[in-house]
């Protein structure tokens, strides 16, 4: 009797078996897609993890040299700026390796809101650097680890490669996390979500705090060192480098007790004390401009002197590794050409001819540069000097303007005013 009135009801034998083997295979199903969704969210913490111990600790590696970072001016700031953007980059990456892996995904919208901000940090860390890439192009992969520990020096390729694999955790956490099918509600999500947002904030403000308490400290140790400045603006400064500061350092073995620096110019040079000594006779001659290659400008523009030539030209870029931020004062190709043909002429009356044209009637000729130097000035050159054997390039070399400065020769109309181990002055007269 109660099966008949089943039957009336709709009741039929056969499809309650059917039935348990739908929802078996339902819960199967679904414990199968959880455990592949718990999987990729651990592979993705592991990953973000990776990350954030390698971003970190190349970050503080960086920074914690600071003796071999504080000059010239424009290295210290790349490496605070740039190891900052890492720094915070490498927090976020390792909070999200932490709560990525909860199976609740109570955080989901915490991750989403990080992980976008590391891929808007990679920008960032790309836009910033890009303003100062290397002109001097590397080659190997080796070359994506190494950049950072040499002040984030990259070529662009590079510089777009190292900016990718910075984001590449993020850009995975996004498709993951935005590509997953929505979920219930969980009770407290977001007030989870706010406050692994919250943690991350305070990590970052802690973190940039001491940053900048660390960059001011360095400042001051540098404002501390501070010898002389020159320029109507003082913006030329001397610097004297001491024996604990350049203690097991780079720089102790360059024999040179002084740093001359600008951030009006691409470049800092050490200087020794012939050098300083030079700048101060240079100081005091009855001229306005002076012959000279483009690198040592700061010790011309600090005797109060005006330099033919600041900067390489462009032609030439590939020959320095310099911030290309600093793309506005490449000189022209001719002038630099001409400033080339004066050295490496071996003619004195050309010399004179060309010192003439720009009113020029100081030459100021480093002695410590050598052949390296007359190498760099060939290469401006145009057509350029392309001798046959290195037999060839000694004598272009030996018989050149540039040897007979180095050396201190008697040189026509030129006539040496002054000179010590490392530096010649000649007057045109």
């Amino acid at each position: 009797m109660t099966e008949l009135i089943r039957k009336l009801l709709g009741w039929c034998p056969m499809k309650e078996p059917v039935k348990k083997e739908e929802e078996n295979v339902f819960s199967t199903e679904n414990r199968t897609s959880m455990s592949l969704k718990s999987n990729s969210r651990i592979f993705l913490g592991g990953i973000h993890l990776v990350f954030a111990l390698y971003l970190i600790s190349t970050a503080i590696s960086v920074l914690s040299q600071p003796n071999t970072r504080m000059f010239p001016w424009w290295i210290m700031d790349i490496n605070f700026v740039a190891s900052w953007i890492l720094l915070t980059i490498g927090i976020i990456s390792l909070v999200l390796s932490f709560i990525s892996v909860r199976r609740d995904r109570s955080y989901d919208n915490a991750c989403k809101v990080l992980a976008l901000a590391n891929i808007v940090l990679a920008i960032v860390f790309f836009a910033y650097l890009h303003q100062s890439i290397a002109r001097i192009w590397y080659s190997g992969t080796m070359a994506v680890l190494k950049g950072p520990l040499f002040n984030y020096t990259f070529d662009l390729p590079t510089l777009l490669l190292y900016s990718a694999l910075v984001a590449f955790p993020a850009i995975l956490s996004c498709l993951v996390l935005f590509c997953s099918t929505r979920g219930f509600q969980i009770p407290e999500a977001g007030n989870r979500s706010y406050l692994a947002l919250a943690m991350t904030v305070i990590l970052v403000a802690a973190t940039s705090v001491g940053l900048g308490i660390y960059y001011n400290h360095l400042n001051q140790q540098k404002t501390s060192m501070l010898v002389e400045e020159f320029g109507v603006n003082h913006e030329i400064k001397l610097y004297s480098l001491n024996d604990d500061f350049m203690q097991s350092t780079w720089m102790q073995d360059q024999g040179s007790p002084y740093f001359i620096d600008s951030k009006e110019s691409t470049s800092g040079r050490f200087i020794s004390e012939d050098t300083y000594s030079a700048i101060r006779f240079l100081k005091e001659v009855d001229a306005a401009v002076v012959m000279a290659w483009w690198d040592p400008t700061l010790m011309i523009e600090a005797a109060g002197k005006t330099p033919v030539i600041r900067y390489a030209s462009s032609s030439i870029g590939h020959t320095v590794a310099r911030p290309t931020s600093f793309i506005d004062v490449f000189e022209p190709d001719e002038r630099v050409a001409d400033v080339a043909r004066f050295f490496a002429t071996d003619s004195a009356e050309e010399a004179e001819g060309i010192a003439e044209k720009y009113d020029a009637t100081i030459v100021y000729m480093p002695r410590h540069y050598g052949p390296g130097l007359f190498w760099a000035i060939t290469e401006a050159l145009d057509p350029k000097i392309e001798p046959s054997s290195d037999s060839e390039w000694n004598r272009l070399y030996e018989e050149s303007m540039y040897h007979k400065f180095e050396i201190g020769s008697e040189i026509g109309h030129f006539k040496k005013i002054f000179e010590n181990d490392d530096v010649c002055i000649y007057r045109l007269d």
